[in-house]
């Protein structure tokens, strides 16, 4: 399933993210999703069965009953691969102080992004546009998945921790062209 809007947390909430037209015109050429492993091991049984993978939209709010799937396009199981991704989040803080006052009067808190597909080093732009993304609207996407494992880190230590200076976690990336990194 790809998603026709962006979703609720996305700056870009409710516009369309037009992936069925890049999927057809060929410039979305993959999917990035969490848990690698479970990705794996569902491509490796659609090639055993020699399948297809099922591209998908829902046609409104997705998940609901009512709500029904529209049709992408089909590829064949002979074409689908899944690549293991590595994204590193990285905080950079920049603080703001007066010669009067020790502590900063404001905090600017922006991340750095790093990718890895198959253990070779990926332009985050690159990778960004062969999802269908500009590099912002990439990080913006994924920004939650790493806010929620921070907050994670932060409920499993006893004393109160701030937020992790840097995040690794691994995807998928679900190719449904031949594109390969």
């Amino acid at each position: 399933m790809l998603s026709k809007t962006f979703f609720p947390q996305h700056p870009k909430a409710g516009e369309p993210t037009e992936f069925r037209e890049k999927v057809l015109k060929g410039t979305k050429r993959h999917t990035c999703r969490c848990n690698y492993d479970y990705w794996k091991d569902r491509i490796a049984t659609l090639q055993e069965r020699q399948g297809v993978l099922s591209l998908r939209q829902w046609s409104g709010k997705p998940y609901q009953k009512h709500t029904k799937q529209e049709k992408i396009m089909d590829v064949p199981a002979s074409i689908v691969e899944v690549q293991p991704l590595v994204i590193r989040r990285t905080l950079e803080k920049q603080e703001g102080f007066t010669e009067q006052d020790p502590k900063p009067y404001a905090t600017n808190r922006t991340y750095s992004f790093e990718a890895s597909v198959d253990g070779n080093p990926v332009n985050i732009a690159w990778l960004a546009a062969n999802d269908g993304l500009t590099e912002e609207d990439f990080k913006a996407w994924f920004n939650p998945v790493f806010d929620d494992y921070a907050k994670k880190i932060q409920l499993s230590k006893e004393s109160k921790v701030l937020e992790p200076s840097e995040i690794t976690l691994k995807f998928a990336v679900i190719q449904f062209t031949t594109f390969r990194y």
